[in-house]
């Protein structure tokens, strides 16, 4: 007999799907590579995007891993945007398609390390096998050597206070990025609009959302939890996840780092991070720099409205501060602090250490 859902079942687990392959054209010449992107917007197991103008594709390089880029630097803005595709993209290939009689621009396009260069008019079949080919390969890339990072929080904004610094250098990195919220926080005010300011704050972060349905104060770290929790690393496959510490004053923290432990045992880095309801026992052992990164984490937790106006462990210069704090114990300016459950990434970060002691972490602040 089938088993009824379970209440809290975790609403991105459906059947595995391949993941389309996703090629980008940006180009404004509409004769025969157009009719190499109609043809491959038929295919099946394909998004196909395309824009005429650099500043849209900027956009959409933010929107999504693509994995082909295909560009007429001949357009207004294609040099400085070509530039910039392994920035925006480093798994990315890039594919240039530009007139034979423009040296200048096949010259220029070669030194922005592309994967492939191809005159116009293009051969139409030789066209589109090229880009299968190439997305295939970066998709390949990606699988092999991106870092796939799952932030895991109680409540709305848990996440963007403890790692919010840490979640935008991985994604700066190119790694792929997702937040798991048990609740949605109302103890903490109306669901509706914790929801939609989680939404808006990930956004920010470039992080993929999904909230469980666990009731705020009642969230356990029992079997449901774990469950929920092991789930989601089914349907990620993270390599590093990012979870409550267990010294916290908050039920709800503890129940979900707990339940963590358990559910990412089989994950090679696992790092715990402060609360502002961490207690002075909270240890840490590894300290993230995120000066770069400051401002991504502001505009992240300014993004919840309603609970910065309402708690001033929210506001800036107390985010600044604590980073500031930690971050004299690590040699950076700003940093996130964490305690190391295991870690066999050490490109990550290169400062570990010891915190002061509770005594004498309340003596430096005193001072």
């Amino acid at each position: 007999m089938k088993k009824p859902p379970q209440p809290n079942q975790l609403r991105m687990v459906k059947a595995p799907v391949k993941e389309p392959l996703n090629i980008l054209f940006v180009d404004d010449d509409e004769s025969d590579a157009a009719l190499g992107r109609l043809r491959l917007s038929t295919e099946r197991n394909l998004h196909v995007g395309y824009v005429t103008a650099a500043s849209d594709a900027e956009r959409m390089m933010a929107e999504r891993e693509w994995d082909v880029v295909a560009v007429d630097p001949s357009i207004a803005g294609g040099f400085e945007f070509l530039k910039q595709t392994k920035t925006l993209n480093r798994y990315s290939s890039t594919l240039v398609v530009v007139r034979s009689n423009c040296p200048e621009a096949i010259r220029m396009a070669v030194q922005c390390r592309i994967e492939c260069l191809m005159f116009k008019p293009v051969n139409v079949e030789h066209f589109t096998d090229q880009v299968l080919q190439l997305a295939a390969e970066a998709r390949r890339r990606r699988q092999r050597q991106q870092r796939r990072v799952l932030a895991i929080g109680a409540h709305p904004d848990d996440v963007e206070i403890g790692c919010g610094g840490t979640l935008a250098k991985h994604r700066t990195d190119g790694d792929a990025v997702a937040i798991l919220t048990l609740s949605r926080g109302a103890a903490g005010g109306d669901t509706n609009a914790r929801t939609q300011e989680a939404r808006n704050a990930a956004a920010l972060l470039g992080a993929r959302l999904e909230f469980g349905d666990f009731t705020d104060t009642l969230i356990s770290e029992g079997t449901r939890t774990i469950e929920l929790i092991e789930a989601a690393i089914r349907e990620f496959r993270p390599t590093h996840v990012y979870t409550h510490a267990a010294e916290d004053t908050h039920q709800d923290h503890r129940a979900v780092h707990a339940a963590t432990l358990v559910a990412a045992r089989g994950v090679p880095n696992v790092y715990c991070y402060q609360a502002p309801s961490s207690t002075v026992d909270f240890r840490p052992n590894f300290f993230i720099d995120i000066t770069p990164f400051i401002e991504n984490k502001l505009r992240a937790i300014r993004a919840y409205d309603s609970q910065v106006n309402r708690s001033p462990l929210l506001q800036d210069d107390v985010i600044l501060a604590t980073a500031r704090y930690w971050g004299r114990y690590a040699g950076h300016v700003l940093a996130e602090p964490m305690t190391v459950v295991r870690q066999r990434d050490s490109a990550l970060d290169n400062t570990e250490g010891d915190a002061p002691s509770p005594r004498e972490s309340r003596s430096a602040a005193a001072g």
